[in-house]
């Protein structure tokens, strides 16, 4: 079972916020760590947002994941730099 991951937890290790995919128009919607925390609080799970908003198309969004700070190494494209802390990307 994963440890639970809070948006404060998420922000204490160097998030930038919360990316939010939506499954029907593959939009991407992102949240700034202010916004997140204002609008789901602290203590919410950055895999439960997107089931308490909605997309620009009206659809559910599909899942919801920390937006961590990028990298590119040997001019590939940017991959996400996650903290050992956090754990595996789901």
């Amino acid at each position: 079972m994963a440890a639970y991951q809070s948006i404060q937890k998420a922000l204490d290790l160097g998030a930038l916020g919360v990316l939010v995919h939506c499954g029907a128009c593959l939009n991407v919607g992102k949240f700034s760590g202010a916004r997140a925390l204002r609008l789901f609080g602290a203590e919410t799970s950055v895999y439960e947002v997107y089931k308490r908003c909605r997309c620009s198309c009206g659809a559910k969004p599909k899942r919801s994941v920390a937006d961590w700070k990028r990298y590119s190494r040997g001019g590939g494209p940017p991959e996400p730099l996650v903290p050992k802390e956090w754990g595996r990307l789901p």
